[in-house]
């Protein structure tokens, strides 16, 4: 009981929740941001939640700020039970831990709100939840399990069926994106038209665009400093810099996860070197294990999994055009997701950050805000990806991205992050599709079906 208080401090006083120690970091922070993952009417329901997301994105602190919030209402604190399951070994224990707590509020015919954070860490850890529900039932009892790994919370929850309670309890927390961020650290435009990524809707947003843009590129060149994560962010706009110790805890975060699935340091390094070294190019998972220090494609297919469901790598498949997918025989494309990766991976492999090209990065960056606003999987991780491909022709010519949402509606999308752009640069888009997006450096412009305008009002158009 003395750990259950522990964790628990509410029980007793629930001001004790200030001194938290998530909560009090909070205090300190110039820029804070809660997402709106949970609703209200969310936490009102009979629910079995997962939440995802690469570690210290802040999915411990939003289970703490929403214990907060909880403790603001009319709730009684015992009914808020949180555990951090660290060092909670099997399924056998997390049940034990359940019912020590529950055996002293099991009269309150009350919600209850369960909060396991990193359940993932532990063995078998759904057994748990389904003989939970099993015996006790769901009703007026909201869970909440976070989780690092895609995979492990996916497979865990997939073993729970007709146990979750609502049709989609699955979020995800990602770093911010682009216009997330210049929302949260001082610039928002109102932009008169939503963009869904119709040449339209680009068209009328720039104007507005236009008078923002010499803006919106000094926060891009913030952006690709601190990335999304709230402590690089916070860093970089109080010190101007990005403190060490901050690089160094994102670096021990990295290999902790890749321990933690018993993989090796010094593969993971060759990996990585690799991925950096192929950015923006196209290249197979034969060719990607032999730079890696000659591994087998298994074992390389195994690690980048691994990466991808920890949400920190991300790969695309070429688009097949007759069948409207991927194809998985062909070469992939392989970027990190947050442009703070960069930093923190140069460290790891030691390779001066500014040896990787800009370019590349920006070629990144827009990858991954695509598969944020459009793809619908991706709290399964990003090797669920079923819409955003890189397309090649038989010529050899290629397209960075293809968004795909249906057959009538397919948008090629090229990055050209350099100061001129000649109508040789979407050739090949206009011959094979048609229509097109070019995203430049600082360059806008309306051709036939093509229009061109900088990276960084770009970005902020994908929501």
């Amino acid at each position: 009981m003395d750990e259950l208080l522990l964790q628990n401090p509410w029980w007793e006083d629930k001001n004790n929740i200030e001194n938290d120690v998530h909560i009090k970091k909070l205090k300190g922070r110039k820029y804070i941001y809660k997402p709106q993952l949970f609703k209200s009417s969310d936490l009102k329901k009979d629910a079995v939640y997962t939440l995802r997301g690469v570690r210290q994105v802040g999915k411990t602190t939003l289970v703490k700020l929403i214990i907060k919030d909880l403790l603001g209402r009319s709730i009684n604190p015992r009914n808020i039970f949180y555990y951090s399951m660290d060092l909670v070994k099997d399924d056998k224990e997390l049940f034990e831990i359940f019912i020590s707590w529950y055996q002293t509020v099991k009269e309150d015919s009350k919600r209850k709100y369960i909060l396991f954070d990193e359940a993932t860490f532990v063995k078998n850890w759904e057994k748990s939840i389904k003989h939970i529900v099993d015996t006790f039932g769901l009703e007026n009892k909201t869970f909440i399990l976070t989780g690092s790994s895609a995979i492990d919370l996916r497979k865990g929850s997939d073993r729970l069926p007709g146990r979750r309670g609502v049709s989609n309890p699955d979020k995800l927390l990602l770093p911010l994106a682009f216009k997330e961020f210049c929302n949260l650290t001082g610039l928002k435009i109102s932009l008169e038209y939503e963009s869904n990524l119709t040449l339209d809707s680009i068209k009328k947003n720039i104007p507005e665009l236009k008078i923002y843009q010499n803006e919106l590129n000094l926060y891009l060149d913030k952006y690709l400093v601190c990335g999304g994560f709230l402590e690089s962010i916070n860093s970089l706009f109080s010190n101007n810099t990005i403190k060490e110790e901050t690089f160094e805890r994102y670096i021990s975060v990295i290999f902790s996860e890749i321990e933690k699935v018993k993989k090796s340091r010094v593969t993971s390094k060759n990996i990585l070197s690799s991925i950096i070294d192929s950015l923006g190019s196209t290249i197979s998972w034969n060719r990607l294990a032999k730079k890696s220090g000659n591994i087998s494609t298994n074992t390389l297919i195994d690690y980048v999994n691994t990466f991808t469901d920890s949400f920190t790598v991300y790969y695309l498949e070429h688009f097949n055009k007759n069948k409207l997918t991927g194809n998985p025989a062909k070469e992939k494309k392989l970027y990190f997701f947050d442009p703070f990766y960069y930093h923190i991976i140069s460290r790891v492999i030691n390779l001066p950050y500014i040896k990787i090209s800009k370019s590349s990065i920006i070629e990144s960056l827009i990858g991954g805000h695509l598969i944020r606003n459009f793809e619908q999987s991706i709290y399964q991780g990003f090797s669920s990806i079923e819409k955003i491909f890189y397309w090649k022709s038989v010529k050899g010519k290629e397209i960075d991205f293809i968004l795909s949402r249906s057959k009538n509606n397919i948008m090629p999308i090229e990055v050209k992050y350099q100061n001129v752009i000649n109508p040789i640069d979407y050739t090949t888009i206009k011959k094979s599709f048609k229509k097109g997006i070019v995203v430049s450096k600082n360059i806008f412009s309306i051709e036939e079906n093509i229009v061109i305008l900088p990276s960084s009002c770009f970005l902020y158009l994908l929501n």
